[in-house]
């Protein structure tokens, strides 16, 4: 049963409402002032109506102290003064005296429904973030300036597409741009395209056609669904020609056409594409036409992968472990010089994908609360059975053991000149961090 704070001064109001409530089974407390409700502890409650006009405080006092808990306002001095005025105080509703009993369960029910959703908003919210971390912003890393440069494209309902290898995390890149965005408030979706299912893929975007039988879309799809938001639509390249025809329509006139109305709906959506390739390459092949390629090739970037942006590693390292930390209740890992050292000098082949299950296998083979190179995997057997190339021996032997050796004795471990050193490090971006 829901729990409801009635504040009401006039008794035979009170027995009225009590009777009233209760038969429509709900549990009522009452208090005849607000100083009274606050010692009935109002936050603990599901939902309060409170008579504006009150012996001391007025009703709307007990807003702030049963903060989340929404408030109903009652009055017989109902004007549209005092109701902008309790709704600007943080009220959810008013209702205005003498009121017909179902007005006011109507009113209650849509309260108590308009608290829930955003109470369990909040929650996905929360746990949102909490299973898709955003990205760290650390100045100076490959992602950090392609944010830079991706924010400031205009915030409008054009496109934008990410293109890069497999395991590379577009999609958090995608989620970190909505995240920094004017929309971050609105929704963010991700459609993934399959193309095994022309109807299901076009219902997706669009809706059912104006069947509203579907318990999980509304029926403008995605597209509605995200308004206002950010929609992340996974290898485009997939759907069908028409349905391809039919999205480059509703970006260019941002409407959306339902059979269920005959008017189109307006939407306001930043659409960000991903895929393995470029725009230019998928037109080229025919696996996009061209009215859709026009609006996705004006804006596309490159998501690098993980071997070109060294400096990521780390960084996106302890991101994960932190993220394993809070999500399995595991102690706080750090990373011995050894294993920066090997997790540095690998090459990544499946980018960041790869890394993060070397991350999590390591995290629960470890025994204590810091990661070796073993418990990554990289030990010295492994190493030499991978065969190492010359440059992945070199940023290992680097990374390895230049906290330890002058420049000079680093060159001649490695059997080179100071200056050849010097050269390969510039080249592989491995410049000795002059900070320490």
């Amino acid at each position: 049963m829901k729990r409801l704070l009635l504040i009401e001064d006039e008794e035979v109001i009170v027995k009225a409402l009590k009777r009233l409530l209760e038969r429509n089974h709900y549990l009522v407390e009452v208090a005849t002032t607000v100083e009274q409700a606050i010692e009935l502890h109002p936050s603990a409650f599901d939902l309060i109506l409170a008579d504006l006009r009150l012996p001391g405080e007025q009703g709307t006092h007990i807003i702030p102290e049963a903060n989340p808990v929404p408030v109903v306002i009652m009055t017989s001095h109902a004007s549209v003064r005092s109701a902008v005025d309790a709704m600007r105080l943080g009220a959810i509703d008013y209702i205005a005296k003498p009121f017909d009993h179902d007005e006011l369960l109507l009113v209650i029910e849509r309260a108590l429904t308009q608290n829930f959703l955003q109470v369990q908003n909040r929650a996905l919210r929360l746990d949102i973030e909490r299973m898709c971390p955003a990205q760290l912003h650390i100045e100076g890393t490959v992602i950090e300036n392609l944010l830079a440069t991706l924010s400031q494209l205009k915030d409008s309902a054009g496109c934008v597409h990410l293109f890069g290898e497999r395991g590379t995390d577009k999609e958090g890149v995608a989620r970190a741009l909505h995240a920094v965005s004017p929309r971050r408030d609105a929704p963010f979706l991700i459609a993934q395209i399959t193309g095994q299912s022309t109807d299901k893929d076009s219902a997706l975007l669009f809706g059912n056609a104006g069947r509203t039988s579907s318990k999980t879309l509304p029926v403008g799809g995605y597209l509605q669904a995200a308004q206002n938001g950010t929609l992340v639509i996974r290898h485009v390249e997939r759907l069908s020609h028409g349905a391809q025809l039919k999205l480059a329509e509703a970006l260019s006139a941002s409407t959306l056409h339902s059979t269920s109305s005959s008017r189109p709906q307006v939407i306001n959506v930043r659409v960000i594409t991903i895929g393995n390739d470029r725009i230019d390459s998928d037109s080229q092949s025919g696996h996009i036409n061209s009215e859709l390629a026009g609006l996705l090739a004006a804006q596309q970037f490159e998501v690098p992968p993980l071997r070109e942006r060294p400096r990521d590693i780390l960084p996106l390292a302890m991101q994960r472990l932190d993220y394993l930390r809070q999500r399995h209740a595991l102690p706080e890992l750090k990373l011995s010089q050894e294993a920066e050292s090997a997790l540095t000098a690998n090459q990544w082949p499946g980018n960041v994908a790869e890394l993060d299950s070397v991350l999590t296998r390591a995290a629960f083979v470890c025994r204590g609360s810091t990661l070796s190179a073993d418990d990554l995997g990289f030990n010295q057997t492994t190493l030499g059975a991978r065969d190492l190339s010359l440059d992945e021996y070199f940023r290992y032997v680097v990374l390895r053991n230049q906290k330890e050796l002058s420049e000079t004795e680093l060159a001649t471990r490695l059997g080179i000149s100071r200056k050849a050193l010097w050269e390969r490090r510039q080249k592989m971006q491995l410049l000795r961090d002059t900070r320490e």
